[in-house]
């Protein structure tokens, strides 16, 4: 018996993480529910991200991930500051908010068709010793984004 989460499950886990219904609280959609562009931008917490900042780095970790999964790369729309974190926005408008929304689930979208498209030695593969297999990283997608839904809870007070 293997150790490695099957495609399935990791399809359902990011699905509840990010849409919901989750039994640990709010989905990060849910958490994401009704937030305007100015709560987005907002920083409560000095030297600590954003809820923007936020959505634009469980984004490009989403492309990241698809990446690694399909072993491509491909251009992110945004600059990338530093490993695992877009640049913040600049504008902050609600065009700008909403754009950044689509970006996200746009990003859900592709790491999605590239999970049900893998094979099993795609989700199986390790990508360098010590690492996990990416049907683990992918699991492990799912309890980042709760992670960062409940900050998201948090921020938006």
């Amino acid at each position: 018996m293997s150790d490695s989460p099957t495609r399935s499950v990791i399809l359902a886990e990011l699905d509840e993480i990010y849409r919901g219904p989750a039994w640990h609280g709010p989905a990060l959609l849910e958490a994401l529910d009704n937030v305007s562009a100015e709560q987005a931008a907002a920083k409560p917490i000095p030297d600590r991200h954003s809820i923007w900042e936020l959505v634009r780095h469980v984004a490009y970790g989403r492309h990241l991930m698809r990446e690694r999964l399909t072993e491509t790369t491909s251009d992110f729309p945004l600059a990338v500051a530093q490993p695992w974190w877009p640049v913040s926005p600049t504008e902050f408008g609600t065009a700008a908010w909403k754009a950044d929304l689509a970006l996200l689930d746009d990003c859900h979208g592709q790491l999605r068709a590239a999970i049900v498209a893998a094979t099993d030695a795609q989700l199986a593969r390790v990508p360098k010793p010590g690492d996990q297999s990416l049907a683990r990283q992918l699991l492990g997608t799912a309890i980042h984004d709760a992670y960062h839904a409940a900050q998201i809870v948090l921020l938006r007070g």
